[in-house]
């Protein structure tokens, strides 16, 4: 039974995703949450040790200034545990090597769980997840968060509902070959999802790759053999038949995956439609990949 989970926190914005998902096991167990920040031995100059001490202040310079530096940071994190509706929530400032803080602090309170982000803590999530012995979750980061996308149909319905699916993240609509060229000469775009018959899809997808923007060919009256090898052939990191549109956000992480990976694009691609052009066209995953790789 999970009682007691600690979230280590830095001050990222990576915190509101670890607190979301511990969030979730606590109401689900009854669970108390500990958020602990931990803050490295730092080094206090000597005038301010000097003017701390001047200042009568009772606390010794070591704890004032460990609270200055901690007390943002956890109070953050606090008021986003707050906002989950999480009911019992403990805070901890602590002083030292955050690795070492973090196991010996598991050790000493009864923890059953550890949850941290596998971004802004790094290593030390690392680090911590091989030496407690206790249940480890380190929450990474999906390949498409914080992307911005441009969305390309002449049809309104399609670019509605893509801004629907992919409502959690950052897109920008374009209904004409000419608007969608203006945006992509003008604004920063990491992603392109591009009709391909309504909007001189092609075109654009030269645009986009001269701008290193990764293109997403999203087609119905153009979906044929040898419209997927044009697209690839012509840069495209993968193509999608509108009927498969719900599944966007899945084809895109795969994209931004691989990237990341350095990975052909096609090769998850392979894995998803395989099956779907076999019973299509007719054609076998194995061949379709060898046309593709040529």
């Amino acid at each position: 039974m999970i009682k007691e989970i600690l979230v280590p926190v830095d001050g990222s914005a990576y915190d509101s995703k670890t607190i979301e998902f511990a969030a979730e096991i606590s109401r689900q167990n009854g669970a108390s949450i500990h958020l602990v920040h931990v803050v490295r031995k730092t080094t206090i100059p000597k005038g301010l040790e000097a003017y701390i001490r001047s200042e009568g202040i009772d606390e010794t310079p070591q704890s004032l200034t460990l609270e200055v530096l901690g007390k943002g940071v956890i109070q953050a994190a606090a008021d986003k545990a707050k906002d989950k509706a999480i009911k019992k929530v403990e805070t901890a400032v602590l002083n030292g090597d955050p690795a070492e803080e973090i196991i010996s602090y598991v050790e000493n309170n009864y923890i059953d769980m550890v949850i941290m982000g596998g971004e802004g803590l790094g290593s030390v999530a690392s680090k911590v997840c091989r030496q407690v012995n206790k249940t480890c979750v380190i929450v990474r980061k999906e390949p498409l968060e914080g992307k911005r996308i441009l969305l390309v149909d002449d049809d309104l319905d399609v670019l509605e509902t893509l801004e629907e699916i992919l409502s959690e993240y950052e897109t920008v609509r374009a209904s004409t070959f000419y608007e969608a060229k203006g945006l992509l000469e003008k604004e920063p775009f990491d992603i392109a999802i591009l009709d391909i018959m309504g909007v001189d899809g092609f075109k654009l997808l030269d645009l986009a790759g001269e701008k290193k923007v990764l293109s997403i060919m999203l087609t119905a009256n153009a979906l044929s053999i040898e419209s997927t090898l044009k697209s690839f052939g012509k840069g495209a990191a993968s193509y999608v038949p509108k009927e498969r549109m719900a599944h966007i956000t899945t084809y895109l992480n795969d994209v931004m995956e691989a990237k990341e990976k350095g990975m052909h694009f096609w090769s998850r691609w392979i894995e998803r439609f395989g099956d779907f052009y076999n019973k299509r066209f007719g054609v076998e995953a194995k061949d379709l990949e060898k046309e593709i790789s040529s």
